[in-house]
């Protein structure tokens, strides 16, 4: 016999009018029923889910389990309750089933659940996502500007080289190579009066001292100087 219960009921189930009951402790609230055998006519077994125990109805068969699970019809609406009519071979069975999966509080609870995502995380997921859509846009701005920057720094510095190779090129055609590669400045030549320097010579003299000492003049070289002017 399978674990798993063909018809869990609540509430009070009746077959003709008659009340279903556990025949140990009389409960007729919480009972589950199991198909027993093979034959349409074998009863059924009912176990009680107050006492625990179980046993062969009397009055319920599988054929009678089969036809309420054919006859059933499921809940239309949350308020609705899971209640069967179903008949086999003249026998009425009446009753309310347990739903074993409640399809419309599912779908209730998953309404709820987005109706709570659309007004709580969605905003908060959009913001996330425009967030991350600037930081990439400034990104890709930063790296495109650097790359922009050292493209133009290689135009110029290509273009100089080759603005310079213009200009020696037109030079050698002009000159024919000819013209010193560099400037040349005449060496100066040094003044052969003992102890000119940048053509003034220091003096030692008494003359015009005002203390009457000897102090140290300079004046022009009569050499280097007059030359100069």
């Amino acid at each position: 016999m399978d674990t798993k219960p063909d018809l869990k009921l609540v509430g009070i189930a009746r077959v003709d009018d008659t009340e279903l009951a556990c025949g140990g402790c009389g409960n007729a609230f919480s009972l589950e029923i199991h198909k027993h055998g093979l034959r349409e006519v074998s009863p059924a077994w009912i176990s009680c889910l107050s006492c625990g125990k179980g046993e062969d109805s009397r009055v319920v068969t599988n054929g009678l389990v089969d036809s309420v699970l054919a006859g059933w019809v499921k809940r239309q609406a949350d308020e609705d309750r899971d209640l069967f009519t179903a008949e086999w071979r003249g026998i009425v069975m009446t009753g309310e089933l347990y739903p074993t999966f409640d399809f419309h509080q599912a779908v209730g609870a998953a309404k709820a659940v987005k109706e709570g995502w659309d007004e709580v995380a969605a905003p908060e997921a959009k913001r996330w996502w425009r967030s991350k859509k600037k930081a990439v846009k400034a990104e890709l701005k930063t790296k495109r500007d650097a790359v922009t920057g050292a493209a133009k720094e290689k135009a110029k510095e290509t273009a100089g080289a080759a603005k310079a190779t213009v200009i020696t090129a037109a030079w050698n055609i002009q000159t024919g190579g000819a013209g010193p590669t560099k400037s040349v400045k005449p060496k100066p030549k040094r003044c052969t009066v003992k102890g000119c320097r940048g053509g003034m010579v220091p003096l030692k003299t008494k003359l015009h001292s005002p203390t009457g000492k000897t102090r140290e003049l300079k004046i022009p070289c009569g050499v280097c100087h007059r030359s100069s002017t």
